[in-house]
């Protein structure tokens, strides 16, 4: 099968079409009829306020996707928290050995590496917190 060549135009049928379409008499009756028929726009009930309902749904449901989509964040946050502290309680004392042996400082540097991470997860929380609240009082 031969795939088809945008370059290869029948002149004759494309000057016919034309013709149509400036709505000379000596063309075919069938091209007149087709560009009569896209001359004219078809008629259409829509209400006067349509644009506004389509645009208040838009906002309804994109607002309600985003809400869908920030409870989901959420809820995967609180499921990845919970099982990283599982996991943590389960093999954690392990590590801390392991780490405690391979630590330049022993077990002062673990306790450093302690406190830091929980300095990430307070100042995590603490922005958290900005945000919710500045959102509260932007509402």
């Amino acid at each position: 099968m031969k795939p088809h060549d945008p370059t290869d135009v029948d002149d004759a049928r494309w000057l016919a079409q034309e013709r149509a379409r400036r709505g000379e008499p000596d063309a075919d009756p069938l091209d007149l009829r087709v560009a009569r028929a896209l001359r004219q726009a078809p008629p259409v009930g829509l209400p006067p306020d349509f644009a506004a309902r389509v645009a208040a749904r838009a906002r309804a449901e994109t607002a309600a996707g985003l809400d869908l989509e920030a409870w989901l964040l959420r809820t995967l946050g609180v499921v990845f928290a919970l099982s990283a502290a599982v996991v943590v309680a389960w093999f954690g004392r392990g590590w801390a050995a392991g780490l405690v042996q391979v630590l330049p400082g022993g077990r002062e540097a673990l306790g450093w590496c302690a406190t830091a991470a929980l300095c990430l997860l307070a100042n995590g929380g603490l922005g958290l917190l900005r945000r919710r609240v500045g959102r509260s009082a932007a509402a």
